[in-house]
């Protein structure tokens, strides 16, 4: 723990320095470049229970509507139309104070990239968020909510016997995302497993998102071959999402599809995401509904999972939220939560 508040030191003591680099930097001629420090840290606290919980906790954690984590960006203008960029960023947990969602994380484990980018598009190289895991979060209520949204707790969370395998941050990836086309945009991920012992393990996205005025749909699709969750006999897994959005101005509606496919297994899930969002006294009303199904030789069942939120800003970087959870895995009985927390960005 030592050593990473000393990283942390040293970074913040770096950014500090680099504030004053580009002006240096334009006196001598050289090349200008900026340096930005910025995150988000969100607590709640509450009593939770899942339905396959065997008793009700009463908790103060951390990352109730967004993971709390903490970054630093800069970039730099090469001319041409050529810019270098990096992003370092750090999940914590302001609850213990420790850095990572859980002890397992690398310290930068949100972010750690570097790229390059023209008119035609960017490449980044390094540890990047799965393509995926955001578009789950852009087409539903609750965003990004690792612990409150009903879809990302089916399909990513372990707890709740996730659909979808791998991180949510992949390893050794390369990404290039092409500009913006008529309302589309697109991007190609590529995961190297940087295995010795045997090929061809790697994991792969594609993705396409569209919008145009009110209306957003995206299509993302990929395979599998390393990451929490592929072991033995596990090799591999395929997952696919379409999501919609469309906003009138009273509301916006959200809806998803996921599908997995998991062949050692001849395990197949299918989620279905459904969640409607309101401006209503100066905050935003969420509600949201997700229901998995899972079918293989051996097993077939099926969860159901609601939400209902108010989330009200306090200003355009402060926000306090509530949430209430309700939640039914087969062979269990319903059960609830309720939480209430305060997020903050910087």
């Amino acid at each position: 723990m030592q050593k990473r508040v000393g990283t942390i030191a040293s970074l913040c003591a770096l950014v500090a320095g680099g504030a004053s680099l580009p002006a240096a930097a334009q006196q001598q001629g050289g090349p200008a470049g900026t340096v930005s420090a910025y995150g988000v840290i969100d607590a709640y606290v509450g009593s939770v229970r899942r339905s396959d919980q065997p008793g009700r906790a009463t908790v103060l954690n951390s990352g109730g509507l967004t993971t709390s984590y903490f970054g630093f960006r800069g970039n730099e203008d090469l001319g041409g139309g050529l810019r270098a960029f990096y992003v370092l960023e750090s999940f914590l947990q302001a609850d213990t104070g420790i850095a990572g969602r859980t002890t397992a994380d690398p310290f930068f484990s949100r972010n750690a990239l570097v790229g390059l980018a023209t008119r035609q598009g960017a490449l980044t190289l390094g540890r990047q968020t799965n393509p995926l895991f955001v578009a789950t979060g852009n087409f539903n209520p609750f965003g990004l909510s690792a612990n409150l949204a009903p879809v990302m707790l089916q399909v990513w969370s372990p707890a709740y016997d996730r659909t979808v395998l791998g991180d949510s941050v992949w390893d050794n990836a390369l990404q290039y995302s092409m500009p913006s086309l008529a309302g589309f945009t697109a991007s190609a991920t590529y995961g190297l497993g940087e295995r010795t012992d045997t090929t061809g393990v790697r994991n792969v996205n594609l993705t396409v998102n569209y919008a145009r005025g009110p209306f957003a749909a995206v299509l993302s699709a990929q395979q599998v071959k390393y990451g929490p969750g592929v072991v033995a006999p596990i090799g591999s897994e395929k997952a696919s999402m379409a999501g919609l959005s469309w906003d009138l101005a009273f509301a916006r509606l959200f809806g998803q599809y996921f599908h997995t496919d998991t062949p050692a297994t001849s395990l197949v899930t299918r989620t279905t995401q459904l969640g409607v969002s309101t401006p209503w006294a100066g905050g935003t009303v969420m509600a949201s509904v997700a229901r998995t199904r899972r079918d293989s030789p051996t097993v077939e069942a099926s969860r159901t999972t609601a939400a209902l939120g108010y989330d009200h800003f306090l200003s355009k970087r402060t926000d306090l939220y509530g949430v209430y959870l309700s939640d039914r895995a087969s062979g269990f009985t319903r059960r609830n939560s309720l939480v209430v927390g305060i997020r903050h960005r910087f």
